[in-house]
């Protein structure tokens, strides 16, 4: 597979990182696995491109421990240039070492968008994990608000290092739908979600890629996830 995502590299500092922990419960619900609301999602440049046996894509890896904390962190990586508009994108994921709850997924649609007089950077994404569920997000300024929290998916493969493809795809129709898929893009559509949540992102912006780092991992180990597109 050819990949045309160009990433903006942004060094992170570990002094840096750690100013800027984002919580690994989401809410008092316990649940676990997504982002959390408290303080910012931070851009990395622990996602580097690559060229293997399966095609061209982006490798997330770090063994570092100084990302292992009680409340673990989430980073994230997007395009350097904006993708304009948005109708679709399929991205195959495997994550073979790390906590198998915790979240990865697609980025789309990242832009600055107008909130009480200020421009702030919004997005929306869809994470998977390897217990075969999946969860959708929006992410305003850093911060992530749950959409649909963890959901579990026939068509999902479950377990460390298994491949999966997401399909998102914007209702043509139906205002701010995004309808998804999973592996099997010939089913009905029986997945979607609603960006109903202010501001509305608008289906333009850039693309991109987010993992979650889980208290968990890094505990003498890695998390390595892997993207293609």
């Amino acid at each position: 597979m050819k990949c045309y995502i160009n990433l903006l590299i942004i060094m992170c500092t570990i002094a840096v990182l750690a100013a800027c922990i984002s919580p690994y419960t989401e809410d008092d619900e316990g649940e676990i696995g997504l982002p959390g609301r408290g303080t910012p999602i931070e851009v990395s440049s622990l996602f580097e491109p690559l060229e293997d046996d399966f095609g061209s894509g982006f490798k997330f890896y770090t063994n570092n421990p100084g990302y292992r904390t009680q409340w673990g962190y989430t980073l994230w990586a997007y395009n350097s240039v904006p993708s304009g508009v948005f109708s679709e994108r399929t991205v195959v994921l495997s994550k073979p070492t790390g906590d198998n709850i915790a979240g990865y997924g697609a980025i789309i649609c990242s832009a600055q968008r107008e909130i009480e007089g200020r421009m702030k950077t919004v997005f929306l994404t869809v994470m998977i994990n390897n217990n075969g569920q999946y969860a959708v997000g929006k992410v305003i300024e850093g911060l992530y608000i749950s959409l649909e929290k963890w959901k579990p998916h026939v068509a999902l493969n479950k377990g460390s290092g298994l491949i999966n493809r997401i399909k998102i795809e914007k209702d043509s129709v139906n205002g701010n739908r995004y309808n998804l898929y999973f592996n099997n893009f010939h089913n009905p559509v029986a997945d979607f979600f609603v960006d109903s949540l202010e501001p509305i992102c608008e289906s333009y912006g850039r693309n991109g890629y987010l993992v979650v780092i889980s208290p968990d991992d890094l505990n003498g180990s890695a998390v390595e996830v892997y993207f293609y597109e």
